[in-house]
């Protein structure tokens, strides 16, 4: 595959448009972060920070002993936030792996950070309902960042 063909897969297509017809980019850009290691290293201990403190801030027992069934339910429904959130850090960790500005990198990072935290508390039986606005409201900033970075 020629290299020029291989750069333009790559790029999104304003980008690509924008060289030949002066069309530019509005996206969010805030500076260039230098290396992707630091940046994915900053991730995985985010996440484990949030996982930590949440697991800290939750006790479940009152629940488990009040109403089992809810509490299995609530339970499944974190398995299935669980694996949104695995998601979300694993397309955030590949995400990574390429520069991007400081402003895009350090929301990555903080709703990656939120979407574990809120699924653990969800997990706990704790703060249920403030967790899952968390968890949408860092999903949702989440995906507006994908869509809007260039």
């Amino acid at each position: 595959m020629p290299q020029p063909l291989l750069r333009t897969l790559y790029r999104p297509p304003i980008s690509a448009l924008g060289a030949r017809f002066g069309i530019r980019a509005h996206g969010l850009r805030a500076g260039r972060s230098t290396s992707a290691l630091p940046l994915r290293a900053g991730l995985l201990v985010a996440c484990a920070a949030a996982i930590g403190v949440a697991a800290w801030a939750g006790d479940p027992s009152a629940y488990l002993q009040a109403d089992p069934a809810l509490a299995r339910l609530l339970r499944g429904m974190a398995l299935i936030k669980g694996m949104i959130a695995l998601g979300a850090v694993g397309a955030v960790y590949w995400r990574l792996a390429w520069p991007v500005g400081r402003l895009v990198a350090a929301t990555y990072l903080i709703t990656a950070a939120v979407l574990v935290g809120s699924t653990t508390l969800i997990w706990q039986l704790s703060y249920i309902v403030l967790a899952a606005v968390l968890f949408h409201v860092a999903a949702l900033t989440m995906l507006i960042v994908g869509w809007r970075e260039r």
